[in-house]
């Protein structure tokens, strides 16, 4: 039990002189979860916030929630679909969110504290940046916030919070399940989401995930992770005869859709420990559930691996590609991947009835104008279910930011602009205008009426009553995306200018955007 200081419970009742927080008449302190978004309710709804089977909630603050004491009560909002409250609503607040969601928090932030609120703001942005947060903070997170929390927390009762708290790689099998009766769910995917390891051995250039979580690979235990998904689902109920004409005559995933035994695995890569993912698999098949997750292409090498995805109830997974030239991946570090192999390791999983959702990132110096044509082509030659084309950003912290800042290309320090749809740097084989029209380009025609057709209705079809209301809603996501009055083209029209010596030079020195 913590127990609350004198200071603090005179500020949550002031007009209590006893202040006694446990006595009759008191209340517990509120603490405010806040994922924070980007402001704008046009950008929150692209990329498929807020679409069906393609929202899904911050768990991190769940897990926040389910480490917190029954002493406190709390609060969690969602930007991305509900505003955050005026005045004094809570006592503490933590705030969450990406790159191109921290202008927005920062803002939140300077408004709670204004009211009386202590704020900390944590995750990979503000672990990379703390000393740019802490301007915005009463107190920051570094690292993981769930090793921390209590020590957060005993701190706020005696009115003593650090500035800095420094969370190390936290034990997963010592974590409870996240509590989940916080989200709103009728803002998210129908069905569960779930975390069973943290950790990436890759290191890509372009991703933090490395630098947040560390590169050794942490898991759950399975049997853990069996108990949580028997408390959520419960055991499969007697099949009823409607159910059944269902299964037959339609196809067998329709059941557990009525049932809403749908699951989420939201790992980085949920095969990075393969001896973990096959007894993590053996538990999705005895819940008798379908699910979805990401994983890398070292899964194509193992067959068996494979078949075990396929029984355990497998709709897809998401892999990223990244670029279909095998010299932009050895560039970035992504070695597993082998581009050669691609289309191969594309219809085994369709052999099997798993689909698979692509991500391309478009601007890597070996791309030039033609790579847009390229991606939709390879997208509707290999009938993927998903094509996710972002356009590259160099995050802060991460290698390709420092590279891109040392050799001057640098487009806009803005924060808000680092949304995977902004172009933030100069490309080498093309215009920044090109480069902003060609990923919107890809989007319109794979997610035009025709590709729609092409890739999820013709046959052979694999899972459409999965894969076509995601497509509709990317199809409702591509007027967005390419609406001039929300995402402007960048007016450049100069791409990088090599210099004699070799170097590198940024033909628009001098007109970076500078602020967050």
């Amino acid at each position: 039990m913590i127990t609350i200081s004198n200071n603090v419970q005179r500020r949550l009742n002031p007009g209590d002189p006893d202040n006694s927080l446990r006595g009759e008449g008191s209340r517990r302190p509120t603490i405010l979860l806040i994922a924070a978004a980007t402001g704008s309710k046009v950008r929150n709804k692209a990329f498929g916030i807020r679409l069906p089977l393609l929202g899904y909630p911050a768990i991190g603050l769940g897990m926040i929630s389910a480490l917190t004491p029954d002493q406190f009560h709390i609060r969690l909002v969602d930007e991305a679909n509900e505003p955050v409250p005026n005045g004094k609503r809570g006592d503490l607040a933590l705030i969450v969110g990406q790159t191109h969601h921290m202008p927005n928090a920062y803002l939140i932030s300077d408004r709670l504290r204004s009211d009386g609120t202590k704020v900390i703001l944590g995750g990979m942005h503000v672990t990379a940046l703390s000393d740019e947060a802490l301007m915005h903070a009463d107190s920051v997170i570094v690292g993981e916030a769930e090793t921390v929390w209590r020590e957060i927390l005993d701190d706020f009762v005696k009115g003593s919070l650090k500035k800095k708290y420094f969370g190390p790689e936290v034990n997963l099998a010592e974590l409870p399940p996240m509590r989940r009766d916080l989200f709103n769910k009728r803002f998210y995917y129908p069905g569960q989401i779930i975390e069973t390891t943290r950790g990436c051995s890759v290191g890509c250039v372009f991703c933090g995930v490395q630098n947040f979580f560390g590169s050794r690979f942490r898991v759950r235990p399975p049997e853990a992770i069996r108990q949580e998904l028997m408390a959520l689902f419960g055991p499969r109920p007697p099949q009823t005869r409607w159910k059944k004409w269902l299964a037959r005559h339609w196809h067998p995933d329709i059941p557990y859709f009525v049932e809403r035994r749908l699951l989420y695995v939201m790992d980085s890569n949920f095969v990075s420990e393969p001896s973990h993912a096959r007894a993590v698999l053996k538990v999705f098949k005895e819940c008798d559930l379908r699910w979805f997750g990401h994983t890398s292409f070292n899964l194509m090498r193992d067959d068996k691996l494979v078949d075990l995805l396929a029984d355990s109830g497998c709709l897809g997974v998401n892999i990223g590609f990244e670029s279909l030239s095998q010299g932009n991946i050895d560039t970035m570090h992504k070695f597993p991947n082998k581009t050669a192999e691609y289309a191969e390791c594309i219809k085994r999983l369709h052999e099997r009835e798993i689909g698979v959702m692509g991500t391309f990132m478009v601007g890597f110096d070996e791309d030039t104008p033609k790579v847009f044509d390229q991606i939709v082509d390879f997208a509707m030659e290999n009938r993927l279910e998903t094509a996710f084309t972002l356009i590259l950003t160099p995050k802060p912290d991460t290698m390709l930011f420092k590279q891109m800042n040392t050799q001057n290309r640098m487009l806009s320090h803005n924060w808000r602009d680092y949304d995977e749809g902004t172009v933030t740097f100069i490309p080498k084989n093309m215009t920044p205008r090109q480069l902003h029209s060609g990923m919107r380009s890809v989007w319109s025609r794979v997610y035009s009426w025709q590709g729609i057709w092409h890739r999820i209705i013709t046959k052979p079809r694999v899972r459409p009553f999965f894969y076509l209301p995601m497509n509709l809603g990317f199809h409702r996501c591509t007027r967005l995306i390419c609406s001039e009055k929300f995402w402007p083209a960048p007016n450049l029209e100069q791409p990088l200018v090599d210099g004699t010596d070799g170097s590198s030079q940024c033909p628009f020195r001098g007109r970076v955007r500078q602020s967050y």
